[in-house]
């Protein structure tokens, strides 16, 4: 077995028997990279899009599993908390050509791995990584709905929204600046199409009937469940719509028998970071989102 160092695993049944176990130890602080794969196991290697993924594992001195990159294309390298060595010998992967899914530009890392990145990275190119999103891990402590609940009602999606949520996931992904899809409406419709069949979206209803808020929540992984996306359209923010949106899809995930309810939220967004506090959730720990160039 390798010793400190990289080894991509060769199929999906691979991460499963060499990695998941390590990442499902702390599976709160390895949530993303859970729900990824989760989604992948179920739906198979081009779930989220026609590119193979990659699936890395970090074997620490001792040949066990001690971290792992999982990244989808054309969207983000995801790393768990793994050791500065570790994080320069990523970096040297994606600048020597490691392969296939190497071509990314951005990161999506924990704190504590930002500055081994950042000084790894200009070290070799001479060049700063660019911070485009701080974010923060929320855990639901206990579930307080917002009083006064907002005008409207809940309503689990069905088929009739799909186009309409295809919209809403698009337009989350324009805000929150991800690599598009190059094909964007057709992996937004069937993610809306199949995330709807699992009966894991959920939509807020104002007092006509009108869709103005979508939340969702990940299936049950690891015994969690992540709330997301939070989408309202900029227009129909400020009445409550998306509070009323993550109450029922954080009731729906507790209704799973989730053990553990999550969330993340962007830092620089100060009413998001209120609102779900006000709801219950509290802080675990902190992620950045880079983006690079060789």
């Amino acid at each position: 077995m390798a010793r400190d160092a990289w080894v991509a695993a060769g199929s999906i049944d691979e991460f499963l028997r060499t990695t998941v176990p390590f990442l499902a130890a702390e599976p709160v602080l390895n949530t993303l990279l859970l729900t990824v794969f989760d989604r992948l196991r179920m739906e198979g290697p081009h779930a989220f899009g026609e590119s193979d993924p990659l699936l890395l594992t970090w074997y620490g001195a001792d040949g066990s599993a001690a971290g792992a990159v999982v990244r989808t294309p054309p969207f983000p390298f995801v790393l768990s908390d793994v050791p500065a060595a570790a994080v320069e010998a990523f970096v040297d992967l994606v600048l020597d050509g490691g392969g296939s899914g190497f071509d990314g530009r951005e990161i999506n890392l924990p704190l504590t791995g930002e500055e081994p990145f950042a000084a790894a990275w200009s070290a070799r190119t001479g060049r700063s990584p660019r911070v485009l999103e701080r974010f923060r891990l929320y855990r639901l402590d206990r579930l307080v709905p917002p009083a006064p609940a907002p005008v409207g009602k809940p309503k689990l999606a069905g088929r009739e929204d799909v186009a309409l949520i295809a919209d809403f996931i698009q337009a989350f992904w324009r805000e929150v600046e991800h690599s598009m899809p190059e094909d964007s409406r057709a992996v937004a419709l069937r993610m809306a199409e199949g995330r709807v069949a699992e009966g894991i979206f959920w939509l807020w209803l104002d007092e006509s009937g009108t869709p103005v808020a979508l939340a969702g929540h990940t299936p049950p992984t690891a015994g969690m469940c992540r709330i997301g996306p939070v989408f309202t359209p900029p227009e129909l923010r400020g009445h409550g719509y998306a509070a009323g949106a993550t109450t029922a899809a954080t009731r729906a995930s507790l209704a799973l028998g989730a053990d553990e309810v999550l969330l993340f939220t962007d830092l620089a967004n100060p009413i998001s970071n209120r609102l779900y506090q006000r709801l219950g959730y509290r802080p675990v720990s902190d992620r950045a989102r880079l983006e690079f160039a060789g």
